[in-house]
């Protein structure tokens, strides 16, 4: 008879434990499927978010201004420069040459491929050199030298154009004014 009650004992203790492990693992399970629920839902936020970033940046790249609207604005900041530098006016000068590395810097970040080009690095290249020229050019003040400079980078631009098969497009100092209602000498 004592092996009975301690049977029934272990028996007891056994059952209640298997009970208490079933009855923890359903509130786990259900605390798991609830969080997995809750994970499902956030990632399916997560993935309509970055479907309508990516639409919005599809979207801003066919807005965005291409190669040949960037080349535009250079050189209309070229013909400006060429005015003030002609003119000493080197704090015009130096202005226009901060707006012409502005837009190559933008027109860089096109990585535009023409021809087999990467017209990125080549933009990087006349930045660093080129525009590099021109501003020593201007910090020292010489019209001699900043025209030599100026020459230079055009002859540059036109190399490069020539490169990518776009010869038929060839740069030259201004003519005449890039625009009618600037004044180009030093206003005091």
């Amino acid at each position: 008879m004592t092996q009975r009650p301690v049977f029934f004992i272990v028996a007891t203790v056994f059952t209640i434990t298997l009970l208490v492990l079933v009855v923890g693992l359903y509130s786990m399970t259900g605390n798991m499927s609830s969080r997995m629920t809750e994970s499902a839902k956030t990632l399916k936020s997560l993935q309509d978010s970055v479907a309508i970033l990516e639409a919005d940046i599809g979207t801003l790249k066919e807005q965005a201004p291409g190669l040949g609207e960037y080349m535009t604005i250079f050189q209309l900041h070229m013909g400006k420069l060429w005015y003030a530098g002609g003119a000493s006016n080197w704090g015009l000068a130096d202005y226009e040459l901060g707006e012409l590395t502005e837009t190559m810097e933008a027109a860089e970040a096109l990585h535009a491929i023409k021809n087999k080009v990467n017209t990125a690095a080549v933009l990087q290249s006349v930045r660093e050199t080129q525009l590099a020229s021109l501003q020593q050019s201007l910090q020292t003040k010489n019209r001699s030298r900043f025209q030599f400079a100026y020459e230079q980078t055009l002859a540059t631009c036109n190399s490069c154009h020539r490169s990518v098969g776009y010869g038929f497009i060839h740069i030259t100092k201004p003519l005449g004014p890039p625009v009618m209602n600037q004044s180009w000498n030093l206003v005091q």
